[in-house]
């Protein structure tokens, strides 16, 4: 008799807090009576690594993508900024030698820290400023410093395993996919905290 009076009171009082929590999810009632519960949550990306490996090679290039993503960002803002401003210029001459200005500045900032990056990460670097201005490296290069700076810097770039012509392309190369699933990760989890 105990035991039957305990399960009653355990069911009455799970039935009271599902029905208090009842009121704050969405619901929807079909025409045959059945009721559907939905509520909105976010994507949750679930990978499923072979082995150990594929498990820390995602993990690395977590780590190089968080420690190379906010160079492309400010790659991408120096770049806008840039063809902002020489669109305003209208002499070929001032023109030059305001980028010829901006890039010293630029080198007088980041050369030190990007002289520090290992090769894989410039490989990622290189993917993630074409992922972000839609230019390859050599092109930016090309464009704003001439076409000999451009095969110059291409032929270093080759010389420590790099391609200043790569691309971005999620949807055929495997690291690019995980790659993107790593900064879209970032992106909500920045959204979150704040």
């Amino acid at each position: 008799m105990r035991e039957s009076l305990l399960v009653f009171c355990l069911i009455c009082i799970s039935l009271s807090v599902f029905s208090q929590n009842l009121k704050y999810l969405d619901y929807d009632i079909l025409s045959n009576g059945d009721t559907i519960f939905s509520d909105d949550l976010n994507e949750i990306l679930v990978f499923d690594f072979n082995n150990d490996d594929e498990k820390r090679y995602y993990i690395l290039l977590k780590r190089k993508v968080k420690k190379v993503f906010p160079y492309a960002l400010k790659a991408k803002e120096i770049l806008s900024e840039i063809e902002d401003s020489s669109l305003q210029i209208k002499r070929k001459r001032k023109r030059r030698k305001f980028i010829r200005k901006k890039v010293n500045q630029i080198k007088k900032n980041y050369e030190e820290s990007l002289k520090k990056l290992t090769m894989s990460e410039g490989r990622i670097l290189v993917k993630l400023i074409y992922r972000e201005t839609s230019l390859t490296t050599y092109n930016i290069v090309k464009s704003y410093r001439g076409r000999f700076n451009a095969f110059f810097w291409q032929t270093m770039a080759k010389l420590w395993n790099n391609d200043l012509k790569t691309i971005y392309d999620p949807s055929a190369v495997r690291e690019d996919y995980l790659i993107e699933n790593i900064i879209n990760e970032e992106k909500l989890y920045l959204q979150k905290s704040f």
